[in-house]
């Protein structure tokens, strides 16, 4: 109920205005559904600032028509916080010159600083995945939330499948592992028994593809690690029996697969746990083994979601910890908004039907043009982060490349 459309009803309004007044003074959800403040970013990008009285909360979205945004050359991508080893950033910092971004996946500190679940950048992996949700998405504009799986190899010339174990890790004595030009972020050198130097000849991307390599050299017992883009190192243990199934000079087909994922996956970034599934909620804290004491309680919460079409995608920044500004959400609370109270805001009428919870407390940050629009609860502000996800415009000159 609008109490608004109420009271531009003259005789009507006096009959049920003191009615109203009591009544919204027990639920005043029923009385107020919320107030937002609308900018648009670009085409198909637009910005929702929300305020719901019953928390209270401040909500910050940013909903993405992805059909129209793909067409104007808007994509996503994710950035890491480790530019250098073990390193971490602000989403401020990350989004710099981006439409906008919210901070991503939950950080990882152990020798270095990294991301806990899947992360792909522009069709590269960097993190492999694990138990916990993650989201992709194709270089269509194709969204998908899932745990995925990995299968990692390569293609002998002699139509062998040499299957992975490890990926941008020293191999044990009975191991093959894969590296990519992201390794050299965390080790400066390799040990194994044997390596195997790949240069692309087709392809740079081996997310749910095959990528035709030459093998360039052979290298034993300990190197420099340096790798450029459209380069790859196999590695080898002592007891890898099949490493003699290649020779330098060979053409090889190196492939990584990510089920239940199909498309040619360009960017991902992990989460967890996932909290909508098929239009239903579904906190599923203890099938990715995570907390429930944290799913209960209300902090700050960051989260993506997107449309039973898929075509609508819902990027979320709950503002919490803070009393009378914004008190936080549990998931549930963050699922049923999601759910079944996007439509009232959103420019496509949609509400989110599938969802996913992000890293979030102190970490929960939205940038929308250079700027920080939400309230991270940090007394000494914006905490940085492992990675972070952006829509950014195309570049300057023509469309970007799916």
């Amino acid at each position: 109920m609008n109490f608004n459309s109420i009271s531009s009803r003259g005789a009507f309004k006096r009959l049920v205005q003191p009615l109203a007044l009591l009544f919204c003074s027990v639920l005043l959800v029923a009385c107020v559904p919320g107030d937002s403040n609308v900018e648009q970013l670009a085409p198909g990008v637009v910005y929702h600032k929300i305020h719901l009285l019953e928390g209270p909360w401040w909500i910050h979205v940013i909903e993405v028509d992805l059909p129209e945004a793909w067409a104007a050359g808007v994509r996503l991508r994710t950035a890491m916080g480790h530019s250098e080893r073990g390193g971490v950033q602000k989403t401020s910092s990350l989004a710099a010159g981006a439409l906008a971004g919210i901070n991503g996946d939950y950080l990882y500190t152990s020798k270095t600083s990294h991301t806990a679940g899947l992360q792909i950048a522009a069709g590269s992996l960097i993190r492999t995945p694990q138990r916990q949700s993650a989201f992709a998405i194709s270089g269509a504009g194709k969204p998908l939330i899932a745990v995925y799986q990995m299968e990692l190899g390569v293609l002998t010339a002699a139509g062998e499948d040499l299957r992975a174990q490890g990926f941008n890790r020293e191999p044990s004595s009975k191991e093959l592992v894969v590296y990519n030009h992201y390794a050299q972020v965390w080790h400066d050198s390799v040990h194994a028994a044997r390596g195997f130097l790949l240069q692309g000849l087709d392809g740079e991307s081996t997310i749910n593809d095959t990528v035709i390599t030459r093998v360039q050299q052979v290298r034993r017992r300990a190197w420099p690690l340096f790798l450029e883009p459209g380069q790859w190192l196999l590695a080898a243990g002592a007891e890898y029996d099949a490493s003699s199934s290649i020779a330098p000079g060979d053409t090889v087909g190196l492939y990584c697969r990510l089920p239940p994922a199909h498309d040619k996956m360009v960017e991902a970034v992990g989460g967890g746990p996932r909290i909508l599934r098929d239009g239903a909620i579904s906190i599923e804290v203890e099938k990715e083994r995570l907390s429930r004491t944290f799913a209960d309680e209300r902090h700050p919460r960051t989260a993506i979601g997107y449309s039973q079409n898929g075509q609508v995608l819902f990027l979320i920044a709950v503002d919490g910890r803070q009393p009378g500004h914004s008190v936080g959400m549990s998931l549930q609370e963050l699922a049923e908004f999601m759910r079944m109270r996007l439509a009232d805001f959103s420019f496509s009428k949609e509400n989110a039907y599938q969802g996913l919870n992000l890293d979030g407390g102190g970490s929960t940050t939205m940038v929308v043009g250079d700027q920080v629009v939400n309230s991270p609860s940090d007394p000494t502000g914006e905490r940085p982060v492992a990675n972070a996800l952006l829509v950014v415009a195309p570049p300057e000159g023509g469309e970007d490349k799916p």
